[in-house]
């Protein structure tokens, strides 16, 4: 158990990740893109909201690359989008306070990724901050939104429904020797994490999931899966030793991708079941068309349905259509859904294995947590498929009646026709 309270952290490192999809997708077939000049508005936004500095102690002015549009056409799935010729397009920075950091916005799969990093210089003596300090250093509440204020409402929509989340990883000392298990500090990260966000209660941020080894120190995760949170995901990562640190400045470029295919995995699994949820409101739809159109049809259909009733048959059959090509189009989302969280699965655990080189550690809860949780979500997809398709065949049998009724009765009419023509045939005959 911890021997003491603890109420500040030694030389904190805070790195800030959010996630803009450039092309968006929308429910009705259209695609909108987040052009580049809009995300570097917002990039900016943040920077000046932080009271960002230049390395000269100057306001800071962003300027990503002119070219963008050339490397979009390259071929590269992952670039930098500040350019420097001579290595990593990264961005030094400084803080009126007594931190630095650098700006590292990349473009990786269609994605803008925003990564800031701000630190406490390491000095003996003069690196301890409260856990009250750490407040001034919450990002502004458009960091979490992942919009700005001011943008048109066209462009914040877009915005809005391209942002894939953010994530903060917030890391430091602690002074007091490593304990046996992460559980016996699990209430210093409770309260650190309250301190940050400046909340009253632990109920105002993501819940808490999970806490273990990291590099050799303890790492406590809050998130929530299931839902969207205000707050994001918000890693804390207390530190003993100097290594630890050493081997996270190691993998801390490898970071923004790793975050980012947890980010579009989770949001997509929300989309998917939004997809479910809006599937089984049609199919409440079908059947109340169906039970109308039973309920209108007479028992003796072949000699009593009337026009009305015809063309209420035929309109009932033009809304199931209707519903069938929306309700395919939704079933093939789910199907694609699917596919696209095993593709980031893959991507994820190859970005882990790279960390695990770089940093010669093993991260195999990580590793295992991933596959619990993409898992999760691949297997409530694929029974959320299973109802759809029940779904579909019961679309399908109900057309296929419907316009068997239309056709018996369209039958019986022109065989009535002809036999009255016959009959008149014979009389003028006669």
């Amino acid at each position: 158990m911890s021997s003491h309270t603890i109420n500040s952290i030694y030389a904190p490192n805070i790195r800030l990740f959010n996630y803009h999809l450039k092309t968006v997708r929308l429910t009705n077939f259209t695609e909108r893109s987040l052009e580049i000049e809009f995300v570097t508005n917002y990039y900016q936004y943040l920077l000046n909201s932080y009271n960002i500095l230049d390395q000269n102690s100057k306001p800071i002015y962003l300027k990503l690359r002119e070219d963008f549009q050339d490397m979009l056409g390259s071929g590269l799935a992952n670039f930098d989008l500040i350019f420097n010729p001579e290595g990593r397009g990264i961005c030094r920075i400084a803080l009126p306070q007594k931190y630095k950091g650098f700006l590292y916005p990349q473009f990786l799969n269609n994605t803008y990724s925003f990564s800031l990093t701000l630190y406490h210089p390491q000095k003996s003596g003069d690196d301890e901050i409260s856990f009250s300090e750490l407040s001034k250093l919450k990002p502004p509440e458009d960091f979490f939104a992942g919009i700005s204020p001011g943008s048109q409402d066209e462009t914040q929509s877009n915005r809005s429904k391209a942002f894939w989340g953010s994530t903060v990883f917030l890391s430091g000392f602690i002074a007091q020797n490593c304990p046996d298990t992460a559980e016996n500090l699990k209430s210093t990260a409770d309260q650190l994490l309250k301190q940050f966000l400046g909340i009253e209660s632990l109920e105002e941020a993501p819940p808490f999931y999970e806490s273990g080894k990291f590099l050799g120190g303890y790492i406590y995760e809050y998130k929530s899966i299931f839902r969207q949170h205000r707050y994001g995901q918000i890693l804390i990562l207390l530190i003993f030793d100097e290594a630890t640190t050493d081997k996270l400045n190691d993998i801390q470029y490898d970071l923004p991708e790793l975050f980012l295919y947890y980010q579009k995995n989770r949001q997509i699994f929300l989309d998917s079941r939004k997809e479910y949820r809006a599937s089984q409101d049609e199919i409440q739809q079908i059947e109340e068309t169906i039970q109308k159109c039973i309920t209108n049809i007479p028992t003796n259909v072949t000699s009593d349905l009337s026009e009305k009733d015809l063309k209420l048959l035929k309109r009932e059959i033009k809304n199931l259509l209707d519903w069938s090509l929306g309700y395919s189009q939704r079933i093939r989302s789910l199907g694609n859904f699917q596919n696209t969280i095993e593709i980031n699965r893959q991507n994820y655990l190859n970005t882990l294995t790279r960390m695990e080189v770089k940093s010669q550690s093993d991260l195999t809860g990580w590793r295992d947590n991933a596959n619990h949780i993409f898992g999760m979500f691949q297997r409530q997809i694929k029974v959320d498929l299973v109802y759809l398709q029940q779904g579909e065949r019961l679309l399908d049998t109900a057309i296929n009646t419907i316009r068997g009724l239309v056709e018996i009765d369209q039958a019986e009419r022109d065989r009535s026709l002809e036999r009255q023509i016959q009959a008149v045939g014979v009389g003028i005959a006669a």
